[in-house]
């Protein structure tokens, strides 16, 4: 495991992507999935819930990341993944980004 990074990042997840899922792709467990993954990875993470962010995707979630007063692009998540693509979007990406 890596050293944890020094930047906190705020990771926002669409409620409303979340509601649309389908249970089995288990959308209300997605955001304790996500912070879990990042940990993992050594990324010191909150991950709150938000309102629309302009895309409502098919079977993906919309997620928009926030650190130091910056705010990313809009990153569109499969669950299927727990959050995995986040990885390559963060400050300090680990090693091991699958």
């Amino acid at each position: 495991m890596s050293e944890p990074c020094a930047v906190e990042t705020q990771v926002q997840v669409c409620h409303r992507c979340l509601m649309r899922l389908e249970a089995s792709a288990g959308g209300v467990d997605l955001p304790r999935r996500i912070r879990a993954t990042l940990a993992v990875h050594g990324q010191a993470v909150s991950v709150s819930l938000t309102g629309c962010l302009g895309g409502c995707p098919v079977g993906r979630v919309s997620v928009q990341l926030r650190r130091e007063g910056d705010v990313s692009e809009v990153v569109l998540l499969d669950p299927a993944r727990d959050g995995a693509e986040l990885l390559a979007h963060l400050p300090c990406p680990s090693a091991e980004t699958p």
